[in-house]
C-alpha cells in the first residue's frame, strides 16, 4: 500500500465518490447514438480499443458490466482506477513502462477465460492517438479480436493534458462507432498495430464529422 500526501488522498477521495456521481449526472443527459454495435457480438473474448482522450462516455454507457481495463500504476492511474471501479469495471494495474509484461499476462489470462477487455492503445502517456503495441500483442497472444471504437461528441471541454482529454458537456450528442473486428489469425503484432491505427483514424474521423453534421 503506497503512502499518499494529504493532497493526493483528497483527490483519491474525490475519485471514489464525487467524480463517479458527476459522471452519472452528466451521463443521464447525454444523447447517445451507436453505429455498428453488433460488432460486440464477436466476443467474448473481445478487446475494445479506443483513444485515451475519448473514454469518458464509455465509462458511463458500459458501466456495471465487469469489463477489464488496463490502468497505469502511477498516481494518475490510481485516480482512474478508483473512478472506473466505482462504475463497475475491473482493473489490471500496469503499463508498457511499469509492470508491462506482468499486466499483459494477466490481460491474456482474462481473455482466455472469456472476458471483455478495454484498451487505450495510446495510453497512459501518449503520444496521443498513436497506437502502441499492447492491445495488438494481447490480441495475438489470446486470439481475441480487436474492435476499433471511436467516441465523439458535438460539444465538450478539453483539458490541458497530454491527450487533451474530452469531457462532453451536459446534453451533448454522443456517437459510439465500432468498426469491424480485426482478427489476429496469421498476423504479427506489428501488423495488428498498423491495422488498429488505420481503423481508429478512420472511425474517429467518421464520428467527428457525423456529430457535427447533426
Amino acid at each position: 500500500m503506497r503512502n499518499y500526501s494529504p493532497k493526493q488522498n483528497f483527490f483519491l477521495f474525490l475519485a471514489g465518490t464525487i467524480i463517479p456521481a458527476l459522471i452519472y449526472l452528466f451521463g443521464i443527459t447525454w444523447r447517445v447514438r451507436y453505429i455498428n454495435k453488433e460488432a460486440e457480438n464477436s466476443g467474448p473474448p473481445l478487446i475494445w480499443a479506443f483513444w485515451h482522450s475519448r473514454l469518458l462516455p464509455l465509462v458511463y454507457f458500459y458501466r456495471k458490466r465487469g469489463i477489464v481495463v488496463l490502468v497505469s500504476r502511477s498516481f494518475d492511474g490510481e485516480i482512474i482506477a478508483r473512478i472506473i471501479e466505482k462504475m463497475g469495471f475491473r482493473t489490471i494495474r500496469g503499463s508498457s513502462s511499469r509492470g508491462g509484461m506482468e499486466s499483459l499476462r494477466e490481460i491474456v489470462r482474462e481473455l482466455k477465460k472469456g472476458s471483455f477487455v478495454a484498451f487505450t492503445p495510446d495510453g497512459p502517456r501518449g503520444p496521443a492517438e498513436i497506437a502502441q503495441g499492447g492491445a495488438s500483442m494481447a490480441s495475438v497472444l489470446s486470439g481475441a479480436p480487436l474492435v476499433p471504437t471511436s467516441v465523439a461528441s458535438n460539444c465538450c471541454w478539453k483539458l490541458k493534458s497530454w491527450d487533451k482529454f474530452r469531457i462532453p458537456k451536459p446534453f451533448a450528442r454522443i456517437e459510439i462507432r465500432q468498426d469491424e473486428p480485426i482478427w489476429p489469425e496469421g498476423k504479427r503484432t506489428g501488423q495488428m498495430k498498423e491495422l488498429l491505427q488505420t481503423h481508429l483514424e478512420k472511425t474517429t474521423h467518421l464520428s467527428d464529422e457525423s456529430v457535427m453534421r447533426k
